[in-house]
């Protein structure tokens, strides 16, 4: 489980520092903070399932908490680390509580980047790349398909890895699993939605 309590100085990106003068008393660092991470909050709401508003209201509700509790944060790892650990035990009460159903991601939203030799990585650049023919509306339909066919722990692993671009070691962090089990989940991710891509008439 996250620590927010405890400090670890070399940690330093620019969401973090700004979290970190929120903390400190500046107010006004909120804002621009927000500003960056709303929209991945919202993206990441949409990919577990939730409809529009229901994504504004849990990213609305995950910013309140941050911002409740901002005197005693103390960055361990990356903000968005501590962000997403926040997001997630969210989601969990807001899945429990509405009985939502099964989780989709949309293959449109873009990608940042995530460690590791995952599905997203392999997909080509552009059209040239691809050979002539291939329908990336087509090919982004079939990855909607296979994603949502996930197991729950499978698709929250690839969401976070190969959409938010977390590393492993922040997954481990967020999901409160080892390294060695987010490694393991990734790669069957990665397996089955090759196999469902396959089955589509597409080989990534």
């Amino acid at each position: 489980m996250l620590d927010a309590t405890r400090d670890r100085s070399t940690v330093s990106d620019e969401e973090t520092e700004l979290m970190r003068r929120v903390a400190g008393g500046d107010t006004h660092a909120f804002t621009p903070l927000v500003e960056r991470v709303l929209p991945r909050l919202l993206g990441y709401f949409r990919r577990l399932g939730a409809d529009g508003a229901l994504a504004e209201d849990c990213a609305q509700e995950v910013l309140f908490k941050i911002y409740r509790v901002r005197e005693r944060y103390r960055p361990q790892a990356r903000f968005v680390t501590y962000l997403f650990h926040v997001a997630r035990n969210h989601w969990i009460d807001v899945y429990r509580h509405r009985r939502a159903q099964p989780p989709t991601v949309s293959a449109d939203a873009p990608g940042r980047g995530g460690e590791g030799q995952g599905l997203a990585a392999d997909l080509p650049a552009d059209e040239d790349e691809a050979g002539a023919g291939l329908d990336r509306s087509a090919l982004g339909q079939a990855l909607d398909r296979g994603v949502a066919g996930l197991g729950e722990q499978h698709r929250e692993v690839f969401v976070l890895s190969q959409v938010e671009g977390l590393r492993y070691q922040e997954i481990g962090e967020i999901l409160g699993i080892p390294v060695g089990t987010v490694k393991s989940r990734m790669h069957a991710a990665v397996r089955q939605l090759r196999e469902q891509l396959a089955r589509d008439g597409f080989e990534p």
